[in-house]
């Protein structure tokens, strides 16, 4: 079981093609129950029909029709704001049973909506006559012999505008005045509170009537007539009052009914929709299916691990369906290209994904998401190395941890649930982190003395600093710190120097190793593949090249770190002019570093050379060597067989040897690229630990000196600090981190080895159903 876990992460899971002959009543329970499990990935054997030509297009458009009822129903749920029972759903539900009860449900609470937003309506026009014929409209009727009375109701923002067009159209031979009601209408579409306003216009001229009744309708407004008496208008306020007293009734009985049937609804909604998207779905995939009279075929990929659960699966849809006939199921031998399949939990999905998003490994390609794991936390620990930010991101990532049963399945802020989802990787990022920082002594910019230091100093006065050292017998260390670099040099003039030259030099050494070990995993995928061309012909010329150039410059610089240079008689030699000579005069050593440095200088630089045309040209001439004997194997087939089937197989002369060129030249030029890419794990550190000196000197320890003994200045310095920490270190500094060291993954290590064209497994699963 180790073993089988151990290679599902290495390298892609075996996958095998599968094809099963079922009946056709058998057919929706099996696809439903494989749906369940959750692998296989159906292959569509009816891709020469069109959407609409499919056997279960029907059935689709069904569900399409019944999610948009469902969607309706849910609108009115929360527009009403009601809270339902769950439902008790019974196992025996069928399609078209629940499209018959959702229909009925919709129709019923489109009819009760209708009939609401009627009785709204007319019971607004009713309390609107009301409210006009509550005005006493006298005063807009003395000495208005001859005048006409327009008068209604009208929105209260459309007031202004409608005074204006008023005015323009009578030219001002007319008078309006408004009145405002305090209790706001009900609009039932928008279901919101609408304030209006009654208007009473006084005109002269009859003929602008009609004039006057279309610029109300255009703002808004409801004109009503207005009483010729007093006993009319005693009497039709007398109407009007019963008319909505009656409608206040009939309007309370229908929300009752309406606020019962969506309750009853409510409990149900989410168990409906979910129904008809797994039914949706088993359709889709039966379209995929190939039917023939009462028969049908499936074909798909299946994971080796996972035939035996398939297998069971199918016994177990045959039984629930009552099928006559045993499904058949058969493995087939094929050519076609497998897709690829990791199986991944919370911990390592996260990292494959980070692979995948450069592209997916071919089948059985060795897979990055395993070195990731290690190498991706800790090039940005490299990069982020401070003790205390380290354990900020750990505590952080550890509390995410902590609420992930919690959590995990609910609806987050967008950008949230991207760090959610990266927990675990954020979690060993801050362990890292909190390692490097160790190394380094450095706690949010201020070195820590962790580990005793190997320097005692002179008595210095007050704000001094130690000059630059070694430079005297007695600075020389008494014993040698046990972990990271020595604290005292933090005390220094030369500081900077000192770990610029650590970071820098240390940046270039695991880069080199990197590249190398990514260069080694691409002779395990040769090996793999039977590939021996690639073995000999490209594998061992570009690790010959890059050990004999750049590998050797990294074993001078641990030559150069293990011995000991005494100032002023044996001055330490420049690696950058060593390696400048390297390169530019062969065999010019200025200073050695060891016994013979020449000599092995012009051997590794002819080796690393005459690789180049190894790489560059024996592969196109193997493998045309290789197409012609395939040619002539084939001519002679055909000649005694009588067999003149044309080779689908493909080649190009010219197209492989323009292929090997560029890869040649990115190769050779990338060894050079590549290495200086890896500097910026030494230029982000430093920036981030000078960056880390500054806020913390002039954001907090500046406003110590200022304190007069209250502690305000201290406060808000600290406030400072902290802010500037959590959204410049902690945030900024740490995406950027983050995407450096993906970018070193993508293009530096994984370039050397991983093609990332794969096919991705996807499996017809209902799992993402909710």
């Amino acid at each position: 079981m180790v073993q089988e876990a151990a290679s599902g992460l290495w390298r892609s899971e075996d996958m095998t093609l599968v094809q099963l002959h079922m009946q056709r009543e058998v057919v929706h329970d099996t696809v439903l129950k494989l749906g369940h499990l959750g692998m296989m990935q159906f292959q569509d054997l009816n891709n020469k029909h069109n959407a609409f030509q499919r056997d279960f297009a029907g059935e689709v458009r069904r569900c399409d029709d019944m999610e948009r009822k469902l969607r309706y129903l849910l609108e009115e749920v929360t527009k009403a704001n009601v809270l339902g029972a769950a439902a008790t759903s019974g196992a025996d539900v069928s399609l078209a049973t629940l499209e018959h009860h959702v229909e009925e449900r919709e129709s019923e609470v489109r009819e009760l909506n209708t009939q609401f937003e009627a009785l709204v309506s007319e019971k607004n026009r009713c309390r609107e006559q009301l409210e006009v014929l509550k005005r006493d409209l006298a005063w807009a009727s003395e000495g208005s012999n001859g005048l006409t009375l327009l008068c209604g109701v009208i929105p209260r923002e459309r007031v202004s505008t409608f005074e204006r067009l008023l005015f323009r159209i009578t030219r001002g031979n007319a008078v309006v005045r408004t009145d405002p009601i305090e209790q706001p209408f009900y609009n039932v579409q928008t279901n919101e509170a609408v304030h209006k306003v009654v208007f009473a216009i006084l005109f002269s001229a009859p003929r602008i009537a009609d004039k006057l009744r279309k610029l109300c309708d255009v703002n808004g407004a409801t004109v009503y007539g207005y009483a010729d008496s007093k006993e009319q208008l005693d009497s039709r306020r007398s109407s009007l009052q019963q008319q909505s007293h009656s409608l206040s009734q009939t309007l309370e009985q229908t929300a009752n009914r309406r606020q019962l049937l969506l309750t009853q609804v409510a409990g149900s909604l989410g168990e409906w929709k979910r129904f008809v998207a797994i039914e949706k779905a088993v359709f889709g995939t039966m379209n995929f299916i190939q039917f023939s009279g009462t028969s049908a075929t499936a074909r798909g990929w299946v994971p080796v691990s996972e035939v035996d659960n398939v297998v069971e699966v199918l016994r177990e849809a045959e039984r629930t369906a009552g099928a006559q006939v045993r499904t058949i199921f058969e493995q087939l031998q094929t050519k076609e290209t497998r897709p690829t399949f990791f199986k991944t939990n919370s911990i390592t999905g996260t990292f494959q994904g980070i692979v995948d998003s450069y592209g997916i490994a071919r089948y059985k390609e060795i897979n990055p998401g395993v070195f990731t794991i290690v190498t991706f936390p800790y090039l940005f620990g490299i990069m982020y190395g401070d003790l205390g930010h380290g354990l900020i991101l750990t505590l952080f990532a550890a509390f995410l941890i902590f609420m992930e049963k919690s959590w995990e399945g609910k609806p987050l802020n967008e950008i949230f649930a991207m760090i959610f989802g990266g927990r675990y990787l954020l979690f060993l990022m801050g362990l890292s982190a909190t390692y490097v920082g160790v190394l380094y002594n450095d706690m949010f910019g201020f070195s820590t003395e962790i580990f005793t230091s190997g320097y005692t100093w002179p008595p210095l006065a007050p704000g001094t600093v130690v000059p630059s050292f070694p430079n005297a017998q007695h600075m020389k260390p008494t014993n040698v710190v046990a972990f990271g670099v020595d604290s005292a040099w933090a005390e220094t003039e030369n500081k900077l120097e000192v770990y610029n030259s650590i970071k820098m030099k240390c940046a270039v050494i695991i880069g080199i190793v990197q590249m190398s070990a990514g260069v080694f995993l691409s002779l395990m995928n040769h090996i793999y593949y039977n590939d021996w061309l690639h073995v000999y012909f490209r594998f061992i010329p570009e690790i010959v090249f890059l050990t004999c150039t750049f590998g050797y410059m990294a074993l001078l610089i641990i030559i150069k770190w293990c011995t000991s240079w005494d100032k002023g008689t044996h001055d330490a030699p420049s690696l950058l002019e060593t390696m400048t000579n390297f390169f530019l005069q062969p065999g010019t050593v200025t200073q050695e570093l060891y016994a013979g440095q020449a000599g092995i200088q012009i051997v590794l630089l002819l080796a690393a050379f005459s690789m180049v045309p190894l790489l560059l040209l024996v592969i196109p001439y193997m493998e045309n060597k290789h197409h012609e004997e395939k040619l002539k194997q084939k001519s002679l087939r055909a000649h005694n067989e009588e067999d003149d089937e044309e080779d689908d197989e493909h080649f190009d002369f010219s197209e492989i040897v323009i292929h090997q060129v560029i890869h040649t030249i990115e190769y050779v030029l990338g060894c050079v690229s590549n290495t200086a890419s890896y500097l910026r794990l030494w230029a982000l550190s430093l920036a981030h630990a000078q960056l880390s000196d500054v806020l913390w000197n002039f954001a907090f320890m500046a406003t110590v000196g200022l304190d007069n003994g209250t502690g305000i200045f201290i406060f808000f310095g600290f406030a400072v600090w902290m802010s500037a920490t959590v959204g410049i270190l902690l945030g900024m500094e740490s995406l950027s981190a983050f995407l450096h060291s993906l970018r070193l993954h993508w293009v530096e290590f994984q370039g050397k080895f991983y093609y990332g064209d794969g096919i991705a497994f996807s499996p017809f699963s209902l799992a993402e159903i909710a």
